[in-house]
């Protein structure tokens, strides 16, 4: 049983709806690609627990400090007698370990994570022992991408590679598990303690007027210029989508960075760089925000 869904962290977003309206630098840009790659292998990581049918209770995508330092939990799983810790990555490529090192292909040393999950299960014990909970930890490192390969994997570790995520999950529905009351106190207590603003936040500085205005491809990222009343048409990849779709979307990427702004019809008529009529806009807004005001000032909430 999921006891915490996983969705787009705010800075994840955040940078979803700049990527397109400004020029981020190259570090920023691969910074947001990671985010975004990493953010999509949980998902399909999680789609893999959701077959397992033993009693359990799943919490993905926390968030601790424990003595001065924080860390971060991918997916947790509470079953009888283990708490399975898992870090998720969605690598791409050919990689090896060397010692206590791990490479791509060509030798270049990426950050070990290995390390970084030994350090997450060291910390979920001392958090576990201040909280009173002596129930043993079981990492994973679990890599979820099938163009995916690792050679020279140190065979003591807990590692499950693309081609055994399966075969992991039917172990676990082989095994017993039935929970009570302390595991239900246990998920209680981690999902109050877990942080919602996380210190690790990389978000640009940006300024409205340095902004590009219109509506953006959510396929290729162009601007969508062909309005045909009900719909509009993508010219670089010929996607196209509903108008009222598409306004709403380009509204709710203004709210991500401006989420303290009031929408007005001319705010947003300009937000999605005049494409839409203002007549559009209004009976779109109408119909899915609450209005205040008249005319001209009329305020979306």
């Amino acid at each position: 049983m999921f006891l915490k869904n996983r969705y787009e962290s705010e800075e994840l977003r955040v940078l979803n709806a700049l990527n397109s309206r400004m020029d981020l630098a190259e570090k920023e840009k691969q910074y947001y690609f990671n985010l975004k790659k990493g953010f999509e292998g949980e998902v399909v990581f999680d789609g893999h627990l959701k077959r397992i049918v033993i009693q359990s209770l799943i919490l993905s995508d926390l968030l601790f400090e424990q003595n001065h330092s924080h860390f971060q939990i991918d997916s947790l799983m509470i079953s009888q007698s283990l708490i399975y810790l898992f870090e998720v990555k969605n690598f791409e490529g050919e990689y090896y370990f060397d010692g206590e090192t791990f490479k791509k292909i060509n030798g270049t040393e990426v950050k070990n994570p290995l390390l970084q999950l030994e350090r997450n299960a060291s910390l979920l014990r001392q958090l576990f022992k201040s909280i009173g909970y002596k129930i043993p930890i079981e990492p994973y490192l679990v890599f979820v991408n099938p163009d995916f390969t690792l050679y020279q994997a140190p065979l003591n570790k807990r590692i499950i590679l693309p081609t055994n995520i399966n075969r992991f999950i039917l172990q676990m529905n082989h095994q017993r598990s039935i929970l009570n009351n302390q595991h239900s106190r246990l998920s209680e207590r981690l999902l109050s303690s877990h942080l919602t603003k996380s210190p690790f936040t990389k978000i640009p500085p940006y300024e409205y007027a340095e902004l590009r205005k219109g509506v953006f491809c959510h396929s290729c990222g162009t601007v969508m210029e062909e309005y045909r009343g009900r719909e509009i048409t993508c010219e670089s990849c010929s996607v196209k989508e509903n108008t009222k779709k598409a306004l709403l979307r380009s509204v709710k990427e203004f709210n991500i960075l401006y989420p303290l702004e009031k929408l007005s019809t001319n705010l947003i008529y300009e937000w999605c760089g005049g494409v839409f009529p203002k007549k559009t806009i209004r009976q779109v807004m109408k119909e899915n925000y609450i209005i205040s005001g008249y005319g001209q000032w009329s305020i979306y909430e």
